[in-house]
């Protein structure tokens, strides 16, 4: 089992800061002030079809659903940080959070189904 791991970083206020990076943590913390070292595990993402119109994104396929454990600088409880279209607006969620979207999700997935199936009762022997 991975084990928490020590790193000195250095502090907007001079010197270096030794941070405690859990061993989930896979984010690079190079690059951030002691005061700023979030951690972050590995990311997920649902892309969804670009816009046919060409409007958003240039019609390219675009991240709709993201989501990833993390915890703040202070060492507070992790959290799943989960994001819809990639704006940074996500949402915090703990583990009956968490159970909550995924009841929707699946939901979702099973109207989808049902439009799918209509879809192709509708347009059949068209394609």
């Amino acid at each position: 089992m991975a084990t928490d791991r020590i790193q000195h970083l250095p502090s907007r206020h001079g010197g270096t800061v030794a941070v405690t990076c859990p061993a989930w943590c896979t984010l690079p913390h190079e690059r951030q002030a002691a005061e700023d070292a979030h951690h972050q595990g590995p990311t997920i993402a649902f892309t969804g079809p670009g816009d046919f119109t060409g409007y958003f994104d240039g019609g390219e396929p675009y991240e709709v659903l993201f989501a990833a454990i993390c915890a703040d600088p202070e060492g507070g409880r992790p959290y799943v940080y989960f994001d819809t279209q990639s704006e940074a607006t996500g949402a915090r969620l703990d583990v009956a959070g968490l159970d909550a979207v995924l009841g929707d999700l699946r939901t979702y997935v099973d109207r989808l189904q049902q439009i799918r199936d209509r879809l192709a009762q509708i347009t059949q022997g068209e394609q």
